[in-house]
């Protein structure tokens, strides 16, 4: 059966009543993503929200919503009037017919072309925008509390950072060589290749291969030392922080790497500032 689908502008007041209805009628029993309603409502209230959603707003006969709940609860939260496609008098079976929604960063980097490591690519490009607008503002152990929304975080790849994926091949190196996770492998490599190309990309390729292969340097090679750190160690953090604090690391090390500087000890704790990244107008000799 084809049903009739109209557009239709839905404002707070009418989607507020077309909620309470909902509930009413108890014909959508099952519960609200509250998290998942917020990130809505952040995109619509930035900008981010596509009116031009292809999956419409589903009613039954009785008028309750079946289908696009969480989005009306976002024109609530958000307070901004939006344009949806509204299919009425549809049986409730249709409420889990799936792709209502982006379920994760990665299904949206997947909608605007990226087409292997999306989830890794995701929480790099997230933290490489974290590393270029926060890190004099924000302390790198208060990044885990920064949310994207799926629509920001496809937005900030494809306008800020769009040859980040080609970083993907140091990252798949620094995660097998040296166990640092997927995302700060791909930041580091990204955020390190970024500050060596006003050089030549060999200088980021050096440092690299040498804190993978670090038993062939010298004593006193800083890489040598945070090399040690992650076989020895590694973090006891977890998520989006332990990439913080592996990108801390291993921006330290480059930046003593560049001025010729020993660091033994591999220290970046939590009172420590995220470095800037040292863009280098001289660069040690590649590894022999």
């Amino acid at each position: 059966m084809l049903y009739e689908i109209t557009a239709q502008v839905i404002t707070p007041v009418e989607a507020q009543q077309r909620l309470l209805l909902t509930r009413e009628a108890g014909c959508r029993p099952d519960p609200v993503d509250v998290d998942h309603v917020h990130r809505l409502a952040r995109d619509m209230a930035c900008g981010d929200w596509d009116d031009a959603n292809p999956a419409p707003l589903a009613l039954c006969s009785h008028g309750a919503v079946i289908r696009g709940l969480h989005r009306l609860h976002a024109v609530v939260v958000s307070q901004v009037p939006r344009t949806f496609l509204i299919a009425r008098d549809v049986p409730h079976h249709v409420r889990y017919v799936p792709g209502g929604k982006a379920r994760t960063a990665a299904d949206a980097l997947g909608a605007i072309g990226v087409a292997s490591h999306r989830k890794e690519i995701a929480a790099a490009v997230q933290l490489v925008h974290l590393y270029d607008t926060e890190r004099d503002t924000l302390p790198w152990v208060a990044w885990q509390s920064r949310v994207f929304t799926n629509a920001e975080t496809a937005r900030v790849l494809k306008t800020r950072y769009p040859d980040l994926p080609r970083s993907v091949p140091t990252m798949t190196a620094l995660r097998s060589g040296l166990r640092s996770t997927p995302p700060a492998s791909l930041a580091a490599a990204y955020l390190i290749a970024r500050a060596a190309s006003d050089l030549r990309p060999a200088v980021a390729a050096d440092f690299f291969q040498g804190l993978i292969f670090a038993s062939r340097l010298e004593p006193g090679d800083p890489r040598r030392g945070l090399h040690s750190w992650f076989m020895s160690r590694g973090s006891a953090l977890r998520g989006r922080l332990a990439s913080a604090h592996q990108i801390g690391l291993i921006i330290t090390c480059w930046n003593a790497w560049t001025a010729e500087e020993a660091w033994d000890d591999a220290v970046f704790g939590p009172d420590d500032p995220m470095p800037d990244i040292c863009r280098i107008a001289a660069a040690p000799a590649p590894d022999a």
